[in-house]
């Protein structure tokens, strides 16, 4: 009878700790890629800014002309604005489309307003502009507006009224009218290098300019949609298609799921009625569960240990930080599970050698 007990419990302990292998995936999985929560902590965590500048810089370096090199500050400056509302709308989407794949809804529907991003644009290229004119007007007296005094020189020295022209100026002759003009425009250059741009100036771009530049911005903007719409009306077919796909499939995994769940404590009361004690019984299952929980964690830890993050080469640093902090979040939940694991096998094992047997159970023992 005990070799029948024995042989009966080792073949449910084999059963269980198989269903615990597989349910540890099904578990990280459940954790993990199909956890809202989860996908949400990893996206605020992204340093959108940082990234963009390590993967764009290249590219707008080599591909945009001097001239327009303010659009990659531009660029920058409106990531940097607008980062809290992409990942507000990033956790909007995220939650909405989970949502729809595990099934809390019946319809997909996401809505992203874009007036607020729009406006940001508009303000953040213009600004950009701005700080750009420090660097564009020394340029401009220097080498557009001293050519375009010498050239008329005449003409607009003769407009001039007499009263405003220092003393002893109208009598020297042109050449050195002319140089003294060009140390003057030197100057100021040098002075608009030197220093922000002074209110005069600033005020005479969003006098003249700003006008112009609304007008521009918002010709172009009005190709911008005032919102993003996702539905299941203007969704392709094919990418519809795969999400119903993707919803169905995680139902079934969800239901497997559970159904795991169900047939482990089925198992364990299957190893309490084979052994019909609490003592041989909570022994056989705290053993089993120590075993797992303990192969878990040396997995674990040698994961940890191993790092493969560090094979791939020429990674972005900002973007194997972010990677680094995903693999450890993966890893800390398999290693608190393999720790629960552990504990309950320990705990079990504990209450195998506290309890007393009952008579009924040492004549059954017997």
């Amino acid at each position: 009878m005990n070799v029948l007990r024995g042989l009966g419990t080792a073949i449910l302990s084999l059963l269980l700790f198989l269903c615990l292998t597989v349910f540890s995936v099904a578990f990280l999985l459940q954790s993990t890629v199909l956890n809202p929560d989860f996908v949400v902590k990893q996206v605020d965590r992204i340093d959108v800014s940082e990234i963009v500048d390590e993967l764009a810089g290249d590219l707008f370096s080599q591909d945009l002309p001097g001239e327009a090199q303010f659009l990659q500050e531009a660029v920058y400056n409106i990531i940097d604005d607008q980062e809290p509302w992409l990942k507000e709308q990033f956790r909007y989407v995220i939650n909405t489309a989970y949502d729809y794949l595990l099934s809390d809804t019946d319809t997909l529907e996401i809505t992203i307003d874009l007036a607020a991003v729009k406006a940001g644009l508009k303000e953040s290229i213009w600004d950009s502009l701005t700080e750009q004119a420090a660097d564009w007007l020394p340029d401009v007296v220097t080498n557009e507006l001293s050519p375009y005094i010498d050239e008329h020189f005449d003409e607009y020295t003769g407009l001039i009224p007499d009263e405003y022209v220092p003393p002893g100026i109208t009598d020297l002759p042109e050449e050195q009218l002319m140089g003294f003009l060009d140390l003057y425009l030197q100057d100021i250059g040098q002075e608009i290098e030197q220093q922000d741009l002074m209110p005069e100036i600033t005020g005479l771009l969003e006098v003249l300019l700003k006008p112009y530049y609304d007008d521009y911005a918002d010709e172009f903007l009005e190709v911008v949609p005032a919102q993003i719409e996702w539905n299941e009306d203007n969704i392709p077919a094919d990418v519809m298609d795969q999400l119903l796909m993707a919803r169905e499939y995680i139902g079934y995994f969800q239901a497997g799921f559970y159904w795991l769940i169900f047939i482990m404590v089925v198992l364990a009361g299957l190893i309490f009625l084979v052994n019909w004690n609490v003592r041989n019984a909570c022994r056989a299952l705290g053993i089993d569960l120590i075993v797992f929980g303990a192969l878990d964690l040396i997995g674990v830890i040698a994961a940890r240990l191993a790092n493969p993050l560090d094979m791939i080469p020429d990674m972005p640093a900002t973007f194997e930080s972010w990677l680094t902090a995903l693999y450890n979040d993966v890893l800390s939940i398999m290693m608190w599970f393999s720790i629960g694991i552990l504990i309950i096998g320990i705990a079990l094992l504990v209450v195998s050698f506290v309890v007393k047997p009952k008579p009924s159970e040492a004549a059954y023992d017997d």
